[in-house]
């Protein structure tokens, strides 16, 4: 059985990346029409920690990116309560709790390096 979720790619794409010092797997749990995957990534700012979730079920890829410290700082999900916002259901959650629009389009090997993006230039302004 195929995985439903790419987490090989999204490994690959973690460790290439400079900005993470290392990953793991919290959770990985998939059916034959469902998968669940749950990933904690330690930054290069020891502070700093990025979880990724997916759940992977027949017809859609439910995802949020949430990078913090002791508190949360961003979040970028597809949870469908947001929709007056221009890319809905794609959104991001800043520090200030403001929600705004998201160029993250539901495919991890896609919107991955578009999180780790951002994540560096918010570890940029925080210096």
């Amino acid at each position: 059985m195929p995985p439903l979720v790419p987490i090989e790619q999204v490994g690959a794409i973690l460790d290439a990346s400079e900005l993470i010092s290392s990953w793991r797997i919290l959770v990985a749990d998939q059916t034959t029409n469902r998968a669940v995957c749950k990933i904690r990534c330690q930054l290069l700012r020891p502070a700093y920690q990025l979880e990724i979730r997916f759940i992977k079920t027949e017809t859609d890829l439910i995802y949020a990116y949430q990078v913090f410290t002791n508190s949360p700082l961003l979040r970028w999900d597809n949870a469908p309560h947001f929709p007056a916002i221009k890319s809905f259901p794609h959104h991001m959650h800043e520090e200030s709790r403001e929600v705004k629009a998201s160029a993250l389009v539901g495919d991890p090997v896609i919107d991955l390096p578009l999180v780790l993006a951002e994540i560096t230039t918010l570890l940029a302004k925080s210096q």
